[in-house]
């Protein structure tokens, strides 16, 4: 592991480390390399099946951020740490992200596009507000009920399962997000989060067809920030973390448009290829 401190009033610190044990040195591995954004560690159970399953194919590493819960911390912060590891890079590197892991990432590539070969964005909103904690938070000041039974509640509309047990891990999981990883506003005040316009690298977007979060309408709004190249699917009977239950439908979403994007050795350019443009349903 790679830890980076922020020198300063705060002691934030970036981890990169490698997204699971056992897998090849990175230069054994296929070219493409992934950087797994986790602004929330205490999630990333949900998408570690999703991670490994690339792996198989490309250099996987976890870029994860942690920081006091009683120390203050912005976007530029996260973005400043985040820089020193990808423009440190010797190659370009493939970003992927869920949820508001995936909105730093994209308005990290849109403010430092150096060495940032593709976004790969799961249940992300061109509303950056529109995160499964805003609506946690809604719900905590307008619903009469105690943190613990709205969160068994959001835990079965986030997550598909049918297992009660693992119902129960996931509120806690949830709270413990909460509690000690980085969140865009409280219930007091919603912090503003710029929204997500077009950028110059390629994007593609994965979103839940029985998201709650992201609503449906999330498709046509992104379709004003897609340039030729770009691609939005939709997993049908996916929930807002569908990386945890469609682990290998996502793999392959994201294997298959990694490898669309042209290598750093080629000439090829965005408007060289605007024929691969594609939307996608799948169930």
């Amino acid at each position: 592991m790679c830890d980076k401190e922020y020198s300063g009033m705060f002691s934030l610190s970036a981890a990169l480390d490698e997204s699971t044990r056992g897998y090849k040195k990175l230069d054994q591995m296929h070219k493409n390399k992934i950087l797994w954004i986790d602004i929330q560690p205490s999630l990333y159970c949900l998408f570690k099946r999703t991670a490994q399953a690339l792996s198989q194919q490309y250099g996987v590493k976890r870029w994860s951020f942690e920081h006091d819960p009683d120390e203050s911390c912005d976007i530029d912060i996260i973005h400043g740490l985040l820089k020193q590891t990808v423009e440190n890079s010797p190659e370009g590197v493939h970003l992927v992200g869920h949820g508001l892991s995936g909105t730093i990432a994209y308005l990290y590539a849109k403010k430092y596009p150096k060495n940032v070969c593709s976004v790969s964005l799961l249940s992300v909103d061109v509303k950056s507000c529109n995160q499964w904690t805003s609506h946690y938070q809604t719900m905590r000041n307008q619903l009469p009920c105690s943190r613990y039974h709205i969160l068994g509640h959001l835990s079965k509309l986030l997550v598909e399962t049918h297992a009660e047990h693992v119902q129960v891990i996931i509120s806690r999981l949830l709270a413990k997000c909460l509690d000690n990883d980085f969140v865009n506003g409280s219930i007091i005040k919603n912090a503003e989060m710029e929204n997500l316009n077009k950028i110059n690298v390629p994007i593609l977007v994965v979103n839940g067809g029985q998201d709650f979060v992201i609503d449906h309408l999330s498709q046509k709004r992104w379709q004003q920030n897609f340039k030729p190249g770009d691609c939005y699917q939709t997993i049908d009977s996916g929930r807002h973390f569908f990386p945890f239950s469609h682990w290998q439908q996502t793999a392959k979403m994201i294997e298959s448009f990694i490898d669309m994007v042209p290598n750093e050795d080629s000439f090829l350019r965005a408007d060289t290829y605007q024929n691969l443009n594609v939307i996608k349903h799948n169930s």
